[in-house]
């Protein structure tokens, strides 16, 4: 430390007496300077010498402004100084500083001298990186200098001046603010590719380094010009597929050479992606709300969408989003600076491995440059490029992705390019899914078996890249394998291919490292979501530990492998028809998840301790994860059998001192939830489990923190989560409930609609959206008015996802009216202007964001369809009814969006089935009929959306007589005819699966 500080006194002391000799400075003080300039350069810049860093920019700004360009001999040693005070000291340099120093560079590059050339480039490169925007603003005149040097360069081939030239050259290629503002990028790039399309690369560390600045600064190009990109992407590819296993043991050089796309028509996924828009319906499952505080994380729409719609699982751990980088630099390389070349020895064996580690560093940009290609094209485009670098097993190739994931020697160049496969796949799963299997050999091979045989490839190769010792590469790999099983359609593919994925996976749930264990879940939680079910995936995950000779290396702490006592490591044996060896226990998967949560399990019976070492939180949120993942498809099989476990390990998880495991908790207990109350409305007999286990379970949650979270004030968040689960308790099973408990859930919830936080307003409200379909509530009066006035206030609500979860909850609410309705089980006391305030609300409803629109028309059906006769000769009433009616053809005709304009047509249909509407007594405008009948003629003649036109059909079917349709009948007879005429012409092939139903409706 004295030394250093010794040392910082010199840099002043000098700094100091050469900016007083230039302020006088004469011919005289040239040696005088130079020997200053050497004394300072001789100064060890490791280390931090310049406390002031506004007193280096002085000592720059003054050298730049007096030392003449001309005087090579101070100029070498200048240029020196200004790369060990940028560069080494990292000392920002901005402003006019800067500014003037680049043009003194730029002026002393005139210079006829090699080594001065040299230096200055140096310094030109250091002032280049330290203030990219404002350097940015002289490119031109930086470019300009740089190409001629180039040139010059080649005609003397001077390779070191030509690399230093091409280095200052990436530099302004650096992304700034203004991304489009400099249209030279493109000229930058073609003068990159010109040295990466050689014939041959001579191996040397300094024509290495030449490749390596020439990806990075392509790399830069093509993340910032989407034009130049979509004009060269198949040269671009091409440098990639040569250089990503460049330099690897027994793999030959292959000149880069132009990429075609695959000849072979790929769909189109814009109409596939905005569904939600056009009609189409995904399984029906609540979306995990992020209550949470939110995290700057960057993540395009479309992959979330894929995520969530696609795959129905969604990771816990943030830390694990498929997409997150893993702390991997996939960022241009650019702003690192030229190591110094002292790093290496000049021995043969130094000489040798700096080979190795700029081929390294080759490899990795090419995945880098990879992965920006990746993002910055279009999906349909990049994925017509897959058979370039995804082999298919057929032909036999080493320049392909999956050899630089199987045999690249690098750690990191393995991590980029498994980062590189994860993109791929994510942004492919729609294509994917069109793959499938053939056994029958034919002369053609359909674009859609090649697909199969590519995931058949990945697979292979994935499971056995499993064998790596490296937890981040194996925590990439199982991301990869969770990515891959999302895209595969299973039900297409042959036998086997899913329980293989198992089999690898298994062992490393118990792995030594936390990450490891976690993305192991991960890749088993999307196995549990895949859909459409395959019966393996079942017989797989029913199975029990098996007792195995084998074992996993590694796997495990002798501290845990302690604790954890006789747990199998093993993997599953090759055989289909091994049988459990513990008919006690449970299956290995929901064992494994309850492990982590505290259970023990001995024999039929289970308790919860505590473990010796604690186990993570990451793991234990992801258990809970998988748990919630499993109750949707294999309710009956994974969850039902072992109720009382699963209810120790969440009582234990609800209420732990975490406030991320308490939410999880919470989110496991709703999902687990629903799913439980889906099987008990779904099975053919009620007797394979008594009721009884399940209503325990909601009363052990009960007893415990359940209704702490729900009136725990200082977390909202778990306030929020424990609505929903009070949500999730469905009708059977709230009737089996004490009286007082079913009263303190209902209270509570009432309560949570004032709240002062509005997520918990919104799940409150959601929540009794839900409870007023159970039979014991819908029939109790005062709950049915109280739900009324709680809805009529939050839909009046200042933030819109209160008014939006209390527009659902309202359209619950008339549904449960016309259960009433329809059962012939009025309600006693209810006020008189009861149903007119309902549709006042739901008119106000209507004319609010769009989002509420679909619920509030549903709610109007509803209404319509509930009033008695009394109300159609009430003057007060009847305007209303028209309107309603009015506001119903206004969103099927021109709604905002399709899901409005069939829900508008639904409810339609709903209001058409009372009868007292066609009385010719009633105070209605006869021209409502008008307006409906002709609203749901064209609609379902002609109409471009077919579940638009199938709701149209329906609601014209709902008048129950003849009579009713009075003049129209003719008219709509016609129409439906023609409907069927039309129904062959699709302008959308997405609608073709909705043929059919149109047909059979209008039928």
């Amino acid at each position: 430390m004295a030394d250093n500080d010794d040392s910082s006194k010199i840099f002043d002391d000098l700094s100091s007496r050469i900016t007083n000799i230039i302020i006088g400075r004469g011919e005289e003080n040239r040696c005088a300077i130079s020997q200053i300039l050497d004394d300072l350069n001789s100064l060890d810049f490791r280390y931090s010498l310049a406390i002031n860093p506004i007193k280096a920019q002085l000592l720059i700004n003054q050298c730049c402004n007096f030392f003449s360009i001309d005087d090579d001999f101070l100029v070498q040693k200048c240029g020196k100084l200004l790369w060990n005070i940028v560069h080494l000291q990292n000392i920002p340099i901005e402003g006019t500083t800067l500014t003037v120093a680049i043009n003194w560079c730029l002026g002393a590059l005139n210079s006829r001298n090699k080594n001065v050339i040299l230096i200055v480039l140096q310094a030109l490169n250091a002032l280049l990186r330290t203030n990219v925007d404002q350097a940015l603003l002289l490119t031109d005149k930086v470019s300009v200098k740089l190409i001629k040097i180039i040139k010059g360069a080649e005609k003397i081939w001077s390779p070191e001046l030509l690399w230093t030239a091409l280095k200052c050259l990436e530099g302004c290629t650096f992304p700034s603010s203004d991304r489009y503002r400099y249209p030279n990028l493109e000229n930058y790039a073609q003068i990159f590719i010109s040295y990466l399309i050689q014939d041959t690369i001579i191996e040397d560390i300094i024509h290495l380094k030449i490749v390596l600045v020439c990806l990075n600064g392509l790399q830069n190009i093509v993340a910032q010009c989407p034009r130049y990109l979509k004009q060269e992407l198949g040269p671009v590819l091409g440098i990639v597929k040569t250089f990503m296993v460049f330099g690897m043991k027994g793999i030959d050089y292959i000149p880069p050479k132009k990429l075609t796309p695959s000849p072979l028509s790929i769909p189109e996924t814009s109409n596939i992606i905005d569904k939600g828009k056009k009609g189409g319906k995904l399984p029906k499952q609540r979306k995990q709300r992020c209550i949470g505080p939110k995290k700057d994380k960057e993540k395009s729409n479309d992959e979330l969408i894929m995520d969530t719609a696609i795959s129905g699982y969604r990771p816990a751990t943030m830390a694990s989003d498929f997409n997150a980088d893993n702390g991997i630099n996939l960022i241009t390389s650019a702003i690192q600076l030229v190591n110094s070349d002292s790093d290496y020895s000049d021995s043969e064996a130094g000489i040798c491995n700096k080979l190795n580690r700029l081929k390294s560093k080759i490899r990795q940009a090419a995945c880098h440059l990879f992965y920006d290609v990746i993002k910055n094209t279009e999906k349909h485009t990049m994925f017509s490029y897959w058979t370039s670098f995804i082999p298919d097993g057929t032909v036999s190739g080493s320049h392909n992705l999956l050899v630089c994931i199987l045999k690249d020697p690098s750690t990191q160049c393995k991590l980029a390019a498994l980062n590189v496969l994860l993109l791929l796949l994510a942004s492919s799963k729609l294509y994917l899914f069109q793959a499938e299997n053939s056994d029958k050999s034919t002369s053609f091979t359909p674009y859609s078996v090649t697909l199969g045989l590519m995931i058949k490839e990945l697979h292979k190769t994935l499971c056995f890249a499993l064998m790596e010792n490296s937890s981040p590469v194996l925590t990439q790999i199982l991301k990869c394998l969770a990515a891959l099983v999302q895209a595969t359609p299973y039900h297409k593919m042959p036998r086997g291919l899913i329980t293989k994925v198992m089999r690898n996976v298994k062992p490393f749930i118990y792995h030594k490292d936390a990450q490891v264990q976690v993305t192991a879940l991960i890749v088993l939680g999307c196995v549990s979501a895949s859909e459409p079910l395959v019966s393996e995936t079942k017989d797989m995950l029913l199975k029990k530990n098996i007792r195995s000779n084998e074992t996993v290396q590694d796997t495990d702490t002798e501290e845990r492998k302690e604790e954890n006592g006789d747990i199998d490591y093993a993997q599953f044996s090759d055989s289909d028809n091994e049988e459990d060896t513990d008919s006690e226990s449970a299956p290995w998967l929901i064992k494994a998840c309850l492990n982590n949560l505290g259970v023990k399990f001995e024999g039929e019976e289970s308790t919860c301790e505590e473990h010796k070492i604690p186990v993570p939180v990451p793991i234990k949120l992801e258990s809970l994860q998988v748990l919630s993942s499993a109750s949707r498809n294999y309710c009956d099989v994974l969850i039902v059998p072992y109720i009382s476990h699963i209810t120790k390990g969440l009582y234990s998880t609800v209420s732990d001192k975490s406030m991320d495991l308490r939410f999880h908790a919470g989110r496991a207990i709703d999902f687990i939830g629903q799913a439980i109350a889906r099987y008990i409305t779904d099975r053919a007999t009620k007797d394979v489990v008594p009721l009884e286990n399940f209503v325990k379970f909601w009363l052990t949650l009960l007893e415990g923190e359940l209704i702490d979270l729900l009136q725990s004030d200082d977390h909202p968040m778990l306030k929020a989560v424990a609505c929903d689960c009070i949500g999730s308790i469905g009708s059977d099973i709230f009737e089996q409930l004490p009286r007082h408990k079913q009263l303190l859930c209902i209270t509570v919830l009432f309560s949570c609609t004032r709240d002062d936080q509005h997520n918990v307003r919104a799940a409150a409200i959601r929540a009794l959206g839900v409870c007023v379909t159970f039979t014991i509530l819908r029939q109790d009066t005062g709950f049915v008015v109280d739900t009324a006035e709680a809805l009529s206030r939050t839909l009046n609500d200042i933030q819109l996802i209160v008014r939006i979860k209390a527009s659902w909850a309202l359209g619950n609410f008339t549904d449960a009216l016309v259960l009433n309705y329809n059962s012939g089980e009025y309600l006693e006391d209810i006020p008189e202007d009861f149903v007119l305030n309902l549709l006042r609300i739901a008119m106000a409803c209507s004319k609010d964001n769009d989002k509420m629109k679909m619920n509030a028309v549903r709610a109007l059906g509803n209404l319509i369809q509930v009033s008695n006769v009394c109300l159609f000769h009430d003057s007060d009433f009847a305007p209303f009814i028209d309107e309603a009616f009015n506001t119903l053809v206004q969103n099927s005709v021109k709604g905002p969006s399709m899901k409005v304009r069939w829900n508008a047509c639904y409810a339609i249909g709903n209001a058409l089935k009372n009868p007292h509407l066609y009385r010719n007594d009633n105070l209605l405008r006869k021209s409502w009929q008008v307006s409906v009948f002709n609203a749901l003629n064209e609609l379902v003649v002609g109409f471009s959306n077919f579940k638009v036109r199938i709701n149209a059909a329906l609601a014209l079917s709902c008048v129950s007589k003849r009579e009713y349709y009075g003049d129209f009948y003719l008219h709509i007879w016609m129409s439906l005819l023609l409907s069927l005429e039309n129904s062959q012409n699709l302008e959308d092939f997405n609608e073709y699966k909705h043929r059919d139903n149109l047909v059979e409706q209008v039928i």
